[in-house]
């Protein structure tokens, strides 16, 4: 009415009388009644409430006592006024009336996340409730199949992979629920969190790359880095550069500016080392890595006003062109064969990399990822804590692929780097509609794609414009280059 959306509660949870009246009606005679909408039918002088009507398969129906659905016969709408005495009134009676309850008045402002509940697990679905929480609400969502659920032997198993998804999806700095923890080996000298990284407060950092088809001219780099020595609590950032395998000098340094502010914020001091795994660099682009390096470090020591060690490992987990299988014959506690290997196994391919299978195989031949140190400045040991060995290299690695805060299991790549993919292919899908422009709860968002012509890399990285509801640019002296930064979201602050 008059652009208003009313509410009609329930009346079976909604039984105060403030929550029952649906209108606030004026009469003809001037006098002020609260009343709820009823439909009036023919076969009962008795008002039925509309949430017990219902028009299905060509005809009108009614609930009865009985909680049965029977044909009726619709007569008109009019209004109830309970508290005096059942006063009914009818359209004749009002001069004027109001909504009790308006939905701007009971809308949930940024929900932190949506559960769905699937009648089955087809594809087409999934991607419609992805595509609705994601690019139309901007929030998190969990979907829970029914038909999946029955089948389970263990109910209580699905239900706490369930939670083990919402501890992931819901983490922030407020809270920091997480699955399970990981303690070091005390004999390693390490005080709680993985081998290595819980010796000392260690950033560490995994940045995924993906790159538009055809003729795109841009590139997704996306980087999630850990806030806590388990590697358990993670927090990313984003950012969009023109189409190339080497993470510009801009990029790099917004990457590792983002990644310190999240650190200090969850742990009240800074990173004292930073161990970097870098996904997606071929062979051919090893001697670009010093450039990233050079960036990386530059930008950390301007952060924390003094240089620290940084460790770059290069990760390639695509057209390796091997398999690896056991060379020895092993037997499962069933007996039979283990025809892949386990998870965990490793093979070194020279003094400073290796082959790491962290998700064993249970169908077809294992496919393993290689590690590469190109630069390790913490390999040698500093007061009581131990150095970042080959070997100590290999069992942190290997331990960070089972912290993978939305599953019980190992992944083939690093957690971070998973991550890191996922959420780059998200926003290298959404490419097309920011730089359309698009509108967000009130809000103005287009991608801006300064032309390469124009300036130097800085100034043309792509950038996130924002406009308030009147049509103005948002800090118009501030370009936010992260793509996934919503200031005007602070409640999901992490």
């Amino acid at each position: 009415k008059d652009g208003k959306l009313g509410l009609l509660l329930d009346y079976k949870h909604y039984n105060q009388d403030t929550q029952y009246f649906s209108h606030r009606i004026t009469t003809r005679d001037d006098n002020v009644h609260n009343a709820r909408l009823m439909v009036k039918i023919k076969e009962t002088d008795s008002l039925i409430d509309p949430l017990d009507f219902r028009f299905r398969d060509g005809r009108h129906e009614a609930c009865r006592g009985d909680n049965t659905w029977k044909p009726v016969t619709f007569v008109g709408m009019c209004f109830l006024c309970p508290q005096e005495s059942g006063l009914e009134l009818n359209e004749r009676d009002i001069q004027s009336m109001e909504f009790v309850h308006l939905v701007r008045d009971w809308e949930i402002d940024f929900p932190s996340i949506v559960l769905t509940y699937k009648p089955d697990d087809g594809k087409p679905l999934y991607n419609r409730i992805k595509v609705m929480t994601n690019h139309f609400g901007g929030i998190q969502s969990q979907c829970a199949v029914q038909p999946t659920f029955d089948r389970q032997r263990n109910k209580d198993q699905y239900a706490s992979n369930i939670a083990t998804k919402l501890n992931a999806k819901l983490s922030t700095i407020y809270d920091k629920a997480v699955s399970w923890t990981t303690e070091s080996d005390g004999s390693s000298g390490g005080e709680g969190g993985l081998p290595w990284v819980g010796e000392a407060p260690t950033l560490v950092i995994g940045v995924g790359m993906v790159h538009g088809m055809g003729y795109s001219s841009k590139s997704v780099v996306t980087a999630y880095f850990c806030l806590d020595s388990g590697c358990m609590r993670l927090s990313n950032s984003c950012f969009v550069q023109r189409k190339s395998d080497i993470i510009s000098e801009g990029v790099m340094k917004d990457i590792i500016k983002v990644s310190i502010e999240h650190y200090i914020i969850e742990n009240n001091h800074g990173p004292e080392r930073i161990l970097f795994y870098r996904d997606g660099m071929s062979d051919g682009h090893f001697p670009r890595a010093n450039d990233e390096i050079a960036s990386l470090r530059a930008a950390a020591e301007e952060q924390l006003q003094s240089p620290i060690p940084i460790t770059f490992v290069i990760c390639q987990s695509q057209q390796l062109g091997f398999r690896m299988v056991p060379s020895v014959q092993t037997f499962n506690n069933r007996g039979k064969p283990n025809t892949n290997c386990l998870s965990g196994t490793m093979l070194e391919c020279g003094p400073n990399s290796f082959y790491l299978i962290a998700q064993g195989g249970m169908k077809g031949t294992s496919k393993p990822v290689k590690y590469i140190v190109h630069l390790n400045e913490n390999l040698n040991p500093t007061g009581r804590h131990s150095g970042l060995t080959m070997q100590n290299l290999i069992s942190c690695t290997n331990q960070m692929s089972w912290n993978y805060p939305s599953a019980s299991k190992a992944v083939r790549e690093l957690p971070m780097i998973k991550y890191a993919k996922k959420l780059g292919n998200q926003v290298l899908g959404s490419l097309m509609c920011l730089e359309a422009g698009c509108h967000w709860f009130g809000k103005g968002i287009k991608l801006v794609c300064p032309p390469e012509d124009t300036g130097n890399e800085e100034e043309t990285r792509p950038y996130l414009e924002l406009r308030n509801a009147e049509g103005a640019i948002i800090d118009p002296e501030h370009r936010q280059h992260n793509i996934v930064d919503m200031p005007f979201r602070n409640h999901l602050a992490a």
